[in-house]
């Protein structure tokens, strides 16, 4: 079973709304990894970085040519100037305006809504009562599995391998990340930007599904 690693379509394409902090750094690796191995690509705001591209456009944009979407709407901690974050309830907001008003391609999305506890989503964001949310339990175990059953019944593509198969492989990539933070000049891994983390995936994957 192969992942796909040439230019992504919008078919293959999959927006990852997710919290960008250290806190959330292990899940947001198992994240981008099980969407590598499922053979789809994973799009955030975090690919692009130009000053003078204004973001929520750059977020439209990106929204606009994936057909999936990994929403987690977990992070509800105020932060240090009491404030809660707006933005991944925000987004994914974005993604079903998407769907209910956009043309042709964009009424066949299909999102994956991610919390920390079962149900807890309905305490800050009722609107969205009756979405069968997946609680992860700050688990990258948990995670990877039900992204892996959601591209797979999404998709309805064969070739996605079984979720312990993502889960060993992606164990043995992360045993092997400090080397090729090291090869790739990096201090340690928590270093990597977003897009050096994602062609160190790729890479691992190329070899290893070569062989």
């Amino acid at each position: 079973m192969s992942a796909k690693l040439n230019k992504p379509t919008y078919n293959d394409s999959v927006f990852v709304n997710c919290p960008f902090d250290d806190q959330y750094l292990p899940l947001l690796r198992a994240v981008v990894f099980a969407d590598y191995r499922c053979g789809f690509y994973p799009a955030s705001a975090m690919v692009e970085d130009n000053a003078l591209d204004n973001r929520i456009d750059k977020i439209f944009r990106i929204i606009e040519n994936c057909k999936y979407g990994i929403h987690d709407i977990s992070r509800t901690e105020l932060n240090v100037g009491n404030f809660p974050r707006f933005n991944m309830p925000f987004e994914l907001g974005v993604f079903f305006g998407a769907r209910r008003f956009g043309k042709n391609s964009q009424k066949n999305k299909n999102a994956i809504v991610f919390e920390r506890t079962k149900y807890a989503y309905q305490q800050y964001l009722s609107d969205i009562n009756g979405v069968d949310t997946k609680a992860h339990d700050n688990s990258a175990d948990n995670i990877m599995r039900h992204i892996r059953n959601w591209l797979r019944t999404a998709s309805r593509r064969s070739s996605i391998p079984g979720a312990q198969v993502i889960i060993n492989d992606f164990n043995d990539f992360i045993d092997q990340l400090p080397s090729a933070a090291a090869l790739f000049g990096f201090a340690s891994i928590n270093e990597i930007p977003f897009n050096d983390y994602c062609t160190m995936v790729e890479e691992a994957l190329r070899v290893k599904l070569a062989k």
